[in-house]
């Protein structure tokens, strides 16, 4: 399993937004309020005092709850009724107004679901300041989360394709919940392919991490098994992940972490 260079799950699972968003916000499970904390506290110092902030592909919605911040407009290709624009990821449509404006993006979980990630982060990139961000966080694709794709028959991941033609799509886009959970590694193992296909990017950081923070956090997408945990074993359990991810990454990691910045030129 660990040299499968492709899988494609049997059915496309789409989540209930609107039950996970409820299920998030009126939350008491420390578990997954710690991992949710973890994914989201490290942006705020780039998104303080930030006037403009998009999150793309926001999904249930609830980073703006998680993060405290009120001025992070959220967009999705799914107008629900907490989504302020309705934005197509692969194109960023976000109008002219948005041109050179932007401070920060934000995305999170969600480039995998992109037909053409590529695009996309070309697309954003004309919407950013100079110096802008770029905050994602992506799975990785990893043993561990092939393994439990594989078992659950969640999502899909393909490292045959390739992720920087910006003319071919890397799946069909007939469904806003098709993914390819394979494109952060695709895009951002190798740093400086990376940096040949987006001369205008700078990486800030590319950093690995989530393992069993996040196999016992109760879900975030849907929810299931887990054991609650004070704060001390949370903690715990984290330096673990860190342990097991710096000594075996592309075993354990089920998250990516980066940080781009537009050039100032």
């Amino acid at each position: 399993m660990f040299f499968i260079k492709e899988y494609n799950a049997k059915k496309i699972k789409e989540p209930d937004n609107f039950n996970n968003r409820k299920r998030i916000l009126s939350s008491k499970n420390k578990n997954l309020i710690y991992l949710l904390n973890k994914r989201f506290d490290w942006m705020k110092k780039y998104i303080s005092k930030k006037k403009i902030v998009i999150e793309l592909g926001s999904g249930n919605g609830c980073l703006k709850k998680i993060i405290h911040n009120k001025n992070i407009l959220l967009t999705d290709i799914i107008k629900y009724p907490w989504i302020n624009k309705k934005v197509d990821m692969l194109s960023v449509n976000l109008g002219k107004k948005y041109i050179n404006k932007v401070d920060v993006i934000i995305i999170n979980h969600s480039l995998h679901h992109c037909a053409n990630p590529y695009l996309s982060l070309k697309n954003a990139s004309k919407y950013l300041k100079k110096n802008g961000y770029i905050l994602i966080n992506e799975p990785e694709a990893s043993f561990a989360l092939k393994f439990i794709q594989i078992l659950l028959d969640d999502e899909s991941w393909s490292l045959k394709v390739n992720i920087f033609d910006k003319r071919k799509k890397i799946f069909d886009p007939k469904s806003p919940w098709i993914s390819n959970t394979a494109v952060a590694h695709l895009l951002f193992n190798n740093e400086k392919n990376f940096l040949k296909h987006f001369p205008q990017y700078k990486i800030i950081e590319n950093k690995l991490s989530e393992f069993l923070i996040f196999l016992n956090s109760g879900g975030v997408n849907s929810e299931f098994f887990h054991i609650k945990l004070n704060l001390f074993f949370l903690r715990l359990l984290d330096v673990l992940d860190k342990v097991l991810i710096c000594l075996f990454p592309s075993i354990f990691a089920l998250n990516r972490k980066i940080i781009l910045q537009k050039k100032n030129k």
